[in-house]
């Protein structure tokens, strides 16, 4: 029985605590945050306890799920791994590639299990996307393209807004949103070697950031990103391609979904949802979660290591450098 203490209880640590109460084998113990207010909302919707200090939670707990904005992941992350703990933090690794490449060595001298929670490895369509081209339906990857466009989030409905707001605490779109794609990217086609980016990040366009990243790969792929935070409220989409000298894959949000229903109301009409109903273990949040309980069980590898999560920020972060200065970077010669 694995005893399972958040660390921050926003926004993302209501998606995880959703797959953690529902999965067997773990114990959901209880949360320290630094507004004793949220943690306690918290433990009366989930259960468990608030605890007034981290060293108080470390002691009951045996894996410690980092929820806090990225600014705040070294330091509870280091705090974890000097108490010996399991991690798991969620993505971005740190805003600041020297707190990243600090938090992975702190955590390999301790001994201490870091997991990342780069999510869309474990989305049914990515995972399958990634399992076609191990099972060389496509060949050689050579071209990878992805979108993953929403709007901005903005005060007064999403929780975390003040944060993606400010550039310096976020790292705009490029990484927060598109470190996804980059780390599915390296997954599909291997280590980046040169990075050049555009965008919106420094345009000083209130509630606006856009950028489109282009990668070589080592391998002589190459890699095309869109990001956006600059599209109409509601709307969300992600799509993913990989083309190789024996074939493509693609999959679109924006495509027939799997199952079609249609709801009446007086003030929209007729409207159409896509939807499909989908088994715990399909779900992502769920899935990585449970995966990440599994390696540390010795029943599964891991899919994902707390160096894929210091290598998409690294190269998000050559992505920003590259929209800074409007030259190619070099992945060899970047150091933050």
């Amino acid at each position: 029985m694995q005893r399972i203490g958040l660390i921050g209880t926003g926004a993302i640590a209501a998606i995880h605590l959703d797959g953690w109460r529902r999965m067997p084998g773990v114990e959901l113990v209880g949360y320290y945050d630094v507004r004793p207010e949220a943690a306690e909302r918290a433990a009366q919707r989930y259960g468990g306890q608030v605890f007034a200090t981290l060293d108080d939670l470390f002691a009951a707990v045996d894996v410690v799920d980092v929820c806090t904005p990225g600014t705040a992941h070294k330091e509870n992350v280091l705090a974890a791994a000097a108490a010996g703990k399991a991690i798991i933090c969620e993505k971005p690794l740190a805003r600041h590639l020297a707190d990243a490449v600090e938090m992975v060595e702190a955590c390999e001298r301790a001994g201490a299990p870091l997991f990342p929670a780069q999510v869309v490895r474990f989305f049914p369509m990515y995972k399958q996307v990634k399992a076609q081209i191990d099972a060389g339906a496509i060949g050689a990857p050579g071209v990878y393209r992805s979108a993953r466009s929403g709007s901005f989030p903005r005060p007064g409905r999403d929780f975390s807004a003040p944060h993606y707001a400010d550039f310096n605490l976020s790292g705009g779109v490029v990484l927060d949103v598109a470190v996804h794609d980059i780390d599915f990217a390296r997954w599909c086609c291997g280590e980046v070697e040169r990075v050049f980016a555009r965008g919106l990040t420094f345009s000083g366009k209130e509630f606006q950031d856009h950028a489109l990243i282009l990668l070589r790969f080592a391998s002589g792929a190459i890699g095309h990103i869109e990001v956006s935070w600059s599209h109409p409220r509601t709307t969300f989409r992600t799509r993913v391609e990989v083309a190789g000298n024996g074939g493509l894959i693609e999959w679109d949000s924006l495509d027939r979904p799997p199952l079609l229903y249609e709801l009446y109301d007086d003030a929209h009409g007729f409207r159409r949802i896509g939807g499909s109903p989908t088994a715990d273990e399909d779900e992502p949040y769920y899935a990585e979660l449970a995966h990440f309980i599994d390696v540390l069980e010795g029943r599964a590898e891991p899919i994902v290591t707390a160096r894929d999560g210091l290598e998409a920020v690294r190269v998000a972060l050559a992505a920003i450098e590259s929209m800074r200065t409007g030259k190619v970077i070099a992945m060899k010669d970047f150091g933050g």
